[in-house]
């Protein structure tokens, strides 16, 4: 593979360069994983948007990683990116032949492979679904595959937060299972040897072994996740500041650096809250058949709408005012409004902290930023629910 040769050098030196300094400014706990025979995949779960620094570490040799193609889609920092790493683009909301092929050339030219097999970081602590599919995608590549697990890092960088906490993080070898293995196994068998393996829940993991995460202003931006109040059951009415979520309507709680929730509330956790929040919006989403087709169910001021090409460019089309309502997706801006019919929506995911991203039918691709802390999560859940009812 062209590059292969600098890849792997640029690896060994950042490698000796950061190990150390990964360990002690995040107090990352790690198997150092003796080497591998080339090539295998690896796979693990993802809590943070550094995870492929974390888990670079713990291996001796180089992997090309599949990441959201937003990572190539940033002009001049995209192709710096390419240039070093080369990683493996994935449309999230899109059925993708293009990165199976892309993995597969990998392997077939001797070089590793990383997949975060949820595809998205986790909102509340807990493993994200992963796609059946995987087992088809290790069964056919027929090469060893490597699972390993993080526990700690949700607390010490959650997807809404503003700033990092220093609490106790690790990330362990799980498993090797060998190409004699895995052609022993169905592609059954390896979906649940993967979600066994991988699968953590960081509050379970924190009523096992109690740890502290020191940081500044620890529940800012925690609105971006849970979204609506258990006191109103309004959406959208919660606000952070410090190491506070509150509401309008008087409610608030204080975060603790043993990231649980005090004072008088409901939920002493994330995961809590946020499943009791996700069958809030389901209920609504039953509700929503009997609202006026021009009644927002929710909205956001300052969102920005970008049409993107995959894996190469990102382009605004349009400012203004996002509406959820019964049926559609809507941004109304000076120059006219864009809607969405939920009907022709493919699929939407989040991306970041606040971006939504979204396929059409036609094959294409959007995405929606906003301008100031908003929950992408609410708007995720209700879609979810009205498509599946």
């Amino acid at each position: 593979m062209k590059g292969k040769k600098r890849h792997d050098f640029i690896y060994r030196i950042l490698c000796i360069l950061l190990r150390s300094f990964i360990a002690r400014k995040f107090n990352f706990y790690y198997d150092k994983i003796k080497p591998i025979k080339p090539p295998y995949i690896v796979i693990s779960n993802h809590l943070t948007n550094w995870d492929p620094l974390f888990i670079g570490i713990s291996f001796a040799r180089n992997m090309y990683y599949v990441a959201t193609d937003q990572v190539l889609r940033m002009g001049l920092k995209s192709r710096i990116l390419d240039f070093f790493f080369a990683p493996i683009p994935r449309v999230k909301t899109m059925q993708e032949t293009q990165t199976v092929i892309s993995i597969f050339r990998r392997l077939k030219e001797k070089g590793n492979v990383c997949i975060f097999a949820e595809g998205n970081a986790s909102y509340d602590g807990e493993t994200c679904e992963v796609q059946p599919s995987i087992g088809k995608l290790i069964k056919r590549a027929g090469v060893s595959l490597v699972t390993y697990r993080f526990t700690g890092s949700y607390f010490t960088f959650p997807r809404w937060a503003r700033f990092m906490r220093r609490g106790k993080m690790e990330g362990r070898l799980i498993q090797i299972y060998n190409p004699e293995k895995i052609a022993s196994m169905s592609e059954g068998e390896i979906y649940k040897a993967i979600i066994k393996d991988i699968s953590v829940s960081a509050y379970a993991q924190q009523e096992k072994a109690p740890a502290a995460f020191h940081g500044k202003k620890r529940a800012e931006y925690l609105e971006t996740v849970l979204y609506c109040c258990p006191n109103c059951r309004r959406i959208g009415t919660l606000k952070s500041c410090d190491d506070e979520l509150s509401c309008s309507c008087g409610f608030k709680t204080r975060y603790s650096e043993y990231c649980y929730f005090e004072g008088a509330v409901l939920f002493k956790t994330i995961t809590e809250w946020a499943a009791w929040q996700k069958k809030e919006i389901e209920a609504l989403a039953l509700k929503l058949k009997n609202y006026d087709s021009n009644t927002a169910v929710f909205s956001d001021d300052s969102q920005s709408l970008y049409e993107a090409v995959r894996a190469t460019s990102t382009t605004l089309i349009a400012e203004g005012k996002l509406s959820l309502f019964k049926d559609r997706l809507s941004l109304a801006a000076n120059e006219g409004t864009y809607d969405f019919p939920f009907e022709k929506i493919a699929d939407m995911s989040g991306f970041a902290m606040t971006r939504i991203v979204f396929s059409t039918n036609d094959h294409k691709l959007y995405e929606i930023h906003s301008r100031h802390p908003r929950s992408a999560l609410k708007y995720l859940d209700i879609f979810n629910a009205v498509k599946n009812h």
